[in-house]
Parts: structure tokens; sequence; C-alpha cells
């Protein structure tokens, strides 16, 4: 931590010198933990505030005690973490993200304005920017890796806490879904799934514990347990991805993970889990022909050209089918979603924009780079076939830090955060 002479941030950090009376070596690694700890507050906070709270409900606009307690925690994240922002130097950071995130998210403002879901729209939109000024701070204040690495332990505590009170469901329905909060299958193995991501990427660098490999086994069997097949298989395209970029695996890690597959491949094999899996119940494929029933809807949502540029709003998230014996189904498809709730602007907007990120991350440093793809095929990954990418979600939540560190602003101090320790050891 630094400051200019006569900054409220030097005369602190000379005062707490002072009244310690050790050297500035020794005071230093306990403001750095503070700071941490508070990254990790506000980390777990801004994952509680974008988790959905009830299965099964969208927003239409009405306030209700749950819709308000979400926002009161929203907001509680976003005031501490611009106290955090503000306690110490700021770091630099890009700004090409966020004028992207400005572009599609003011696309579907005007289609919600013009489809009349102003308020809905309009509120769901301000959740976003909540969301992204959050994140915006937290980087401004903290190393990247330590911002991301505080988003996945929230994700993987949220997941671990939800699955555990959420155990009955997977009694009664054969899918894990979450007790407390309230969060359905796929959104759950979203949460875990992150959390392995980064867990993984530890194991990549060889600084992962025992105690972390426990937590990858337990948050893989969440993930299995929900039933979410997307999820799962870009999970485990996005942990090949990884796995590939170990120079020099140790000995230890290649018999231990061998070990795994061969108890693996026997279990699976004399158990049918995968097939048991696949069919889940026997839904089979008729998820994915539903899904392909409300993507064929899309393409002839629109009542005008206005909403066809620029959709109906982030509120929207039912759409009507016809030749069915339903007459509305959900949106399960992100990019699906996009086209509907802010057009082919809007679609286009966030297509380029993903294309931007994976440029930037493509040259960042090695061990960040590895970080990001693992992340960037998860969340997109699993956008093709479900929702939430582009919403007020833990989702984007891990594509706004993504953008923002790999942006040509950013990545200069990455190799900084680099030098200065801020990787795991």
């Amino acid at each position: 931590m630094t400051g200019t002479p006569g900054s409220p941030v030097r005369e602190r950090l000379a005062a707490a010198f002072a009244a310690s009376g050790r050297p500035d070596s020794a005071v230093a690694p306990r403001l750095r933990d503070g700071v941490a700890a508070r990254v990790r507050l506000v980390a777990l906070l801004v994952v509680l505030g974008a988790v959905t709270w009830r299965r099964g409900e969208y927003f239409s606009g009405s306030l209700d005690p749950v819709v308000l307690a979400k926002a009161a925690v929203s907001l509680l994240a976003l005031g501490l973490a611009l106290l955090l922002a503000q306690s110490g130097p700021r770091r630099p950071l890009g700004t090409g993200t966020l004028w992207w995130v400005g572009l599609w998210l003011g696309a579907s403002v005007l289609g919600a304005v013009t489809a009349g879901n102003a308020v809905a729209g309009g509120v769901i939109a301000v959740r976003v920017a909540v969301l992204a000024t959050t994140v915006v701070l937290l980087l401004r204040a903290a190393p990247g890796v330590q911002v991301l690495t505080a988003i996945a332990g929230a994700c993987g505590l949220i997941a671990g806490v939800a699955a555990l009170s959420g155990l009955p469901s997977f009694v009664a329905e054969g899918r894990l879904a979450g007790g407390v909060p309230a969060i359905d299958p796929n959104d759950l193995a979203l949460l875990a799934g992150v959390a392995v991501v980064v867990l993984a990427w530890r194991l990549v660098l060889d600084a992962l514990s025992g105690a972390g490999l426990l937590a990858v086994v337990l948050l893989l069997g969440i993930v299995w347990a929900t039933g979410s097949r997307t999820g799962l298989a870009v999970l485990l395209l996005a942990l090949v991805v990884m796995a590939a970029h170990i120079r020099r695996p140790r000995v230890g890690l290649v018999l231990s993970g061998l070990v795994f597959a061969v108890v693996g491949v026997v279990a699976v094999v004399a158990t049918g889990a995968v097939a048991g899996f696949a069919a889940r119940g026997g839904d089979g494929s008729s998820t994915l022909d539903s899904r392909f029933i409300a993507w064929r809807a899309s393409l002839t949502w629109a009542d005008s050209a206005w909403q066809q540029y620029f959709g109906g709003g982030l509120s929207v998230k039912i759409i009507r089918v016809r030749g069915q014996y339903w007459d509305t189904q959900p949106l399960d498809s992100s990019w699906v979603s996009l086209l509907v709730q802010a057009g082919v602007v809007g679609l286009a907007v966030a297509a380029v924009w993903l294309l931007w990120i994976v440029r930037g991350t493509r040259r960042a440093p090695r061990s960040h780079r590895i970080l990001f793809l693992g992340l960037l095929i998860f969340v997109v990954g699993r956008s093709v076939l479900e929702s939430g990418l582009f919403d007020a979600t833990p989702a984007l939540l891990v594509l706004l830090a993504v953008s923002l560190l790999a942006e040509g602003g950013s990545r200069a101090r990455l190799a900084d955060d680099e030098r200065n320790g801020a990787l795991p050891a």
C-alpha cells in the first residue's frame, strides 16, 4: 500500500506503524490480510445478492420482501466495495468492458420502454449496473486473482450451504436443488462449477492443498447430483483445457489422477451411472427438443421492427409458442434470451464483446490465461443451453471480472501481481 505525501492513506499507515512499534514489513501483511478479508465479505454479499432466492419465479416489476432483501444485500455489497476502494491506492483498470455492457444494457432498456416493460426491465438493468459497479470497485481495491478467488470461494460456500439444505429435494425428485437459498439445480451447478475451476487452477499451479482437493471432490459431487448435463459437460471441457497447460506435473499428481480415473471408470461402468445421468429420470432429449421450440419462436417473437432490433427488456423470460399444447415457455439459452431481451443490436454487441474478451485472454500472462480460459469455457459454454449469462447473476459476475482483467488497460497490472506474490503459492 502506498499513498501520496500527506494523503489520508499514508497518514493511516504511519499511525498503524507507530502504534505497533514494529517495522513497516511487520505491519503490511496484517493490513493486506485485512483487505483480503473485506474482499471476501463483499464477494460473499454480491454473490448472495445475485443468486436466485426462489425457484420457478420471475421478476415482473412488483416489490415484495424477497426482492427488497436481495436489493438490500446488493446495495450493502456496493457500499462496502466503495469504502474498500477509497481506503487504499487505486489499481489500474480498463474501462472498455463497461462500454460493451452499457451498449447491450442500453439496447435492452430502449426495448423495454417501447414494449411496456419499462419498470421491470429498468429494475433488472439497474441490478446489472450495481453488480458491474461492485466488481469494478473490488478490482480497483485488490489484486485480480484475489477478487476472482474470493468470488469463487463465495460461490462454493453458498453452493455447499444450499446443497446441504436441499438434500430432501434430491431424495424426493432425484435432482439436487438448493434449499437455502432456493436455487434451481442448473444454477447450483454453476456455483459449484465456478469454485471447481478456480481450485483446478490452483492445482495446475501446484498450489492446491489436501483440503482443496477434498473440496473439489465434494463440489463435483454437487454438480453431478444436480443432474445438470450441460454444466457437467462444459466443466469437464474446462478442466481438460486447463490440465493441458500443466508443464511438469508432479509424480504424485499423475499417480493420484490415474488412480482417480480408473476408479471412476470402474464405478461408472459397474453402476451404469452415465446412462442414468444422461437419461435423467426418463427426460432423455425432451428438454433439448423443448428448447428448440422456444428458439424457433424467438425468431418471430417481435411485434415491430423496433422490438426486433432492441428487444423487450431483460424482464422477458418467457416467450409465446405456437403449435404446441402449451402457450408459453421459458427461454433456456442466454443468447436466445438476449435476442428477445435486447434485440439484434444487443446480441451483436454481446457477441463482439465475447470475441474481444477472448482476444484479451490470449494476451494475458500464462498463469492468468489458464484461469481466464477455464472460467470463460465454463460460463460461456453453459450459456448456449442455459440462461442467465446476460442478467444480474453469478455467471455475469464472473464474466465481468474476467473481461475487466483481460482488457488492455488492465493486463499490465497482472504481471505486477505475479511479481508481488499475488498468485497462490
